[in-house]
């Protein structure tokens, strides 16, 4: 297993390791065309993974200006921008970043201000609910980002982190009464659909005149 400790320090953290990784692969093949082609297409994807940039100014150049750095300066491709001098680096204008950092994206910024607010509750029933409720949703989130399930364990370990240790509930009294379960189904899907597609009220309607 890989630690973070043991990995290459990351030139620009807030693009992850992933983009660090692609960029390594590009700058490997030999052809200048396809180095170029990739390179736009990763240009493209670090505007996406960063929506909020697009309100900036010269935002495309900025972005190609980040790619060489994360490059080391090695990457050989036919940039639409001149290349950002090494030497002239500490007086570029960094790209600015939303201060409300997301510590678990897959759950979202809703479950954070929910736990917020639970954090609030003093009677002690009301708040059980709340930690449960919030619970069935953090599992059902998980589950549109990762095609497995989750422990429960994990989700009260992650409520106990977001929640700084002021909410917590019994592991096994969520197992025993299987408290986290979500028997709602997704509107989008065929299952949700073929089960509400028509009211329970036209069948019964149905059935009195038969």
């Amino acid at each position: 297993m890989e630690y973070n400790t043991t990995r290459e320090k990351l030139v620009l953290r807030e693009y992850g390791r992933n983009f660090h990784k692609l960029i390594e692969y590009v700058k490997e093949i030999k052809e200048k065309e396809k180095r170029t082609d990739l390179s736009k297409l990763i240009v493209k994807l670090m505007n996406m993974a960063h929506p909020e940039l697009k309100n900036q100014n010269e935002i495309d150049q900025k972005l190609w200006d980040d790619l060489h750095i994360m490059s080391n300066f090695e990457l050989d491709v036919k940039s639409p921008y001149p290349i950002p001098e090494v030497d002239k680096l500490k007086g570029i204008e960094r790209l600015e970043y939303p201060k409300n950092v997301i510590r678990f994206r897959h759950y979202g910024k809703k479950i954070e201000l929910l736990i917020e607010e639970a954090c609030k509750i003093k009677d002690s029933k009301e708040k059980e609910s709340a930690i449960i409720h919030i619970g069935k949703i953090m599992k059902s989130f998980f589950g549109m980002w990762n095609k497995e399930t989750i422990d429960n364990k994990v989700i009260i370990d992650n409520i106990k982190e977001l929640s700084n240790g002021k909410l917590d509930i019994d592991i096994k009294k969520v197992e025993e009464l299987n408290l986290f379960y979500k028997n709602t189904r997704e509107r989008g899907s065929k299952s949700y659909q073929r089960k509400f597609s028509r009211p329970k009220t036209m069948k019964s309607f149905r059935r009195r005149r038969a």
